[in-house]
This record gives structure tokens, C-alpha cells and sequence, in this order.
């Protein structure tokens, strides 16, 4: 199956908005509905959710100067549950004063009173079959809730799903424990001497290398971390999860850098067996040798400048060539997928809670599309379901760009 090819911008300040961009977005105005969530698309299990703070007691945390530092992350894990009536539902933020209070965080107040479709510490549902897992990392200066609104639809679909704050990038600032974290070490940045003596393609290369060493295997060991403890609550009697979880039937999914992270970790941890990239950049050493699991990567396409200029264009074609030159080395089967009309934020819950931008595409209709997409990929590759119209090409969208190659069996 082949489609409309297409380029693509790479965010070379940053795998997110742009600090200003965020400062713009924050500035708006914007009266935030209790019930944001609730036109979102649903599955058939109502939903709980539950926050935890882990500590990887044997791994030092890298992005600080205080050697006796451990790695803290705040994860929240959403489920299928089982209740009756209608409890209260959890706020969107469960815990909005570990962050910092700023401009590039005033979202999050505007979100203060949003409630979600889940109940918090609701009872699992019980059923002969554990539930298959799905690792989510949000993108960089984003916490871990920020895709809620897919998090919660594959644990309506029948997933268990864990969204790992990495805290060099999540913005936290302290953990419940009174830990006061501070990074101040590995923090990638291309100097303005290189960014005078080296070509745009060069300082793409340059940045490519510092977040490939410096972050992204950092991101690959919180998930295989979280795969650990879940594995240990999926086997401990007092456990919200005990033999809920199914850990042989394991995906990694995320946004920006957060999906990067997952392509790596399934070429580097064995446990994921299928990845989803939402419009994150090839910032990883997977790029050259490509990865033994199916993945699926999908791209917004409004953030390429009319008039990229030489350098600016040089920057896209090299960006643009990673992702064709991680599917030439990818045996597996892969999914290249463009939703005309999305920015960057319009695969996190972001745009729910900002004006709506009349020129892009309506915010709710663009996760329609993604979880579309994201629930047919891992129902197949995780259940074995050959209902993937979608994937399949059997059935198209008409805002999406579609190219698919089926990998040896």
C-alpha cells in the first residue's frame, strides 16, 4: 500500500513546543469544561486510575550532581474497572503541586478543575484473562497525564496502561517523599559556536548524538524499571494488579520524545513487542540498525514553514531520511501515517486546553484518528486481532497519509 510520500519538519530547539510557543499558549484565555473528557470516544470497561511514586533504588539519577541521588518517577496507571453508580471522578492533575508554577505550567491550572472518566483506586475487573500492558512516556516538559486522552480510551479497550514521568524532562520540581529535585547535569544543548561553524545537517547529526547518549537511554531504563514493578505487583497477593497483567503482551507508546524512547526500547528491551511514535523525531541510535518489532509512527504536517530557506530545508530532507533509513534496516512490519491538518500538540491533551486554532484540525477528531489507529496497531500485534480495517487499507481516512510495509514473518 502506498500513499501520498511526504516531508516533514524536525523540531531542532526541542522534541516539544518551543518555550516560547508555550508561553503563547499559556497566555490564553481559555475556560476549561469540568467534563473535558467526556466526548471523548470510549471502550466497553469503565475506567480507574491510581499515581504512585517509584524509586529505582539501583540506579543513580544522572541528571543531577548529588551522586547519592536515585532515580524518583511519578507514574500513573490506568485500567479496566469495575463500579457501580457514578462516584466522583479523579481530577486530571492528581497531584498539581509537585510542579513548578509558571508560565510554561499555567495549563495546568486551567485544567485545576477537569475531571476525567476515571475513578481513582477503583477495583480491576475481574476475568479469566489478564489484560495486555502498554508502556506510555509523555513528551519532553509534559507530565505524565498529559496524554490522558488516550491513556484512558486503551484502558477502556481493555489495557493496562502506565505513563512514566521522566523526570528529567516531566518539569516536576519535588516528589511526595520530600525529595527536591534540581537537574543540573546532561542536559543536551547544541552551543552557539556550533551553531555558527556547522551546517544545518551537521548540527541536526550533533543533536541526534547528545540526546541519543545523554537522554534517551536513561528513558529506556525508567521503562524497563516500570516493567520490573509490574511484574512484581502483578505476583504480590496484596496487589491492586496481582495476576491482572499480562507481561508477556507488552507495547510502548508515546509522544515527541516520549516516542522515540519507545522505538528504542523495542530494539533494546525484549519485553516490548510492538512501538508507537506520535510525531517525535529520530533522536535514537535505532536509526541504524532499525528494530526487530512492528512499529507505527504518525506525523503532524502544519508546523513546516511556507519558506524553510536552504538551511531550513537541508534540516527537513536530513530529518525526513532518518525515518526511511530506520525502515530500510526494519524487518518487522511498519506504519508511516500524516493527520493533514495536526500541529505537534494535537497528540496530547494539550489542545483541549487551549482556544481552538480555526486553521488546524478540531482537536477531539484528531485523537479520534490517533486512537484510531494506535488501538487497531496493538490489537493486532498484541492480541492477534485481524479486525485492522485501517491498517490493513481496507478502509482509508480521508485526513491521513498512509504508508505501510508488511516486514518477513
Amino acid at each position: 500500500m502506498v500513499a501520498q510520500l511526504h516531508f516533514r519538519v524536525p523540531l531542532i530547539a526541542g522534541l516539544c513546543l518551543s518555550l516560547a510557543a508555550m508561553l503563547a499558549l499559556a497566555a490564553d484565555d481559555v475556560r476549561v469544561p469540568v467534563h473535558a473528557f467526556a466526548g471523548e470516544a470510549r471502550g466497553p470497561f469503565q475506567t480507574g486510575t491510581v499515581e504512585e511514586l517509584w524509586i529505582d533504588t539501583a540506579r543513580d539519577e544522572l541528571s543531577t550532581s548529588d551522586p547519592t541521588d536515585k532515580r524518583h518517577l511519578m507514574v500513573q496507571i490506568w485500567y479496566p474497572a469495575s463500579f457501580k453508580g457514578e462516584p466522583t471522578r479523579a481530577p486530571y492533575a492528581l497531584s498539581r503541586e509537585l510542579y513548578p508554577r509558571d508560565a510554561s505550567t499555567t495549563w495546568l491550572d486551567a485544567a485545576a478543575a477537569v475531571r476525567t472518566n476515571s475513578v481513582l483506586n477503583a477495583p480491576i475487573v475481574c476475568q479469566a484473562a489478564p489484560f495486555p500492558v502498554l508502556v506510555y512516556s509523555p513528551g519532553s516538559g509534559y507530565p505524565h497525564f498529559s496524554g490522558t486522552f488516550q491513556t484512558e480510551f486503551l484502558a477502556s479497550q481493555g489495557y493496562v496502561v502506565i505513563s512514566i514521568g521522566h523526570t528529567d524532562v516531566s518539569r516536576i520540581e519535588r516528589f511526595p517523599d520530600g525529595y527536591v529535585y534540581k537537574r543540573d547535569r546532561n542536559m543536551p544543548a547544541v552551543s552557539a559556536e556550533q551553531r555558527q561553524t556547522l551546517s544545518a545537517t551537521e548540527m541536526l547529526q550533533q543533536w541526534i548524538r547528545q540526546i541519543s547518549e545523554l537522554q534517551i537511554p536513561v528513558h529506556v531504563a525508567d521503562i524497563s524499571f516500570a516493567l520490573d514493578r509490574l511484574q512484581s505487583l502483578n505476583e504480590r497477593r496484596d496487589s491492586l494488579f496481582y495476576r491482572r497483567l499480562d507481561l508477556s503482551r507488552v507495547g510502548a507508546l508515546g509522544w515527541s520524545l516520549g516516542g522515540v524512547a519507545s522505538l528504542q526500547a523495542s530494539h533494546d528491551e525484549p519485553r516490548i513487542k510492538a512501538a508507537v511514535n506520535l510525531d517525535g523525531r529520530l533522536y535514537i541510535k535505532a536509526v541504524e540498525t532499525g528494530t526487530r518489532r512492528p512499529i507505527l509512527q504518525m506525523h503532524a504536517n502544519k508546523e513546516r514553514p511556507a519558506d524553510p530557506g536552504a538551511a531550513g530545508m537541508e534540516t527537513m530532507l536530513a530529518g525526513d531520511s532518518l525515518f526511511w533509513r530506520m525502515y530500510s534496516r526494519t524487518a518487522a512490519d511498519w506504519y508511516d501515517l500524516t493527520v493533514r491538518g495536526t500541529a505537534h500538540r494535537h497528540f496530547s491533551d494539550r489542545t483541549l486546553f487551549e482556544a481552538v486554532d480555526p486553521a488546524l484540525m478540531y482537536p477531539r477528531l484528531a485523537h479520534e484518528i490517533t486512537n484510531r489507529y494506535v488501538l487497531e496497531f496493538f490489537d493486532k500485534y498484541l492480541r492477534d486481532s485481524a479486525n485492522t480495517p485501517f491498517l490493513s487499507g481496507a478502509r482509508s481516512w480521508p485526513d491521513v497519509d498512509f504508508v505501510s510495509h508488511q516486514g518477513q514473518p
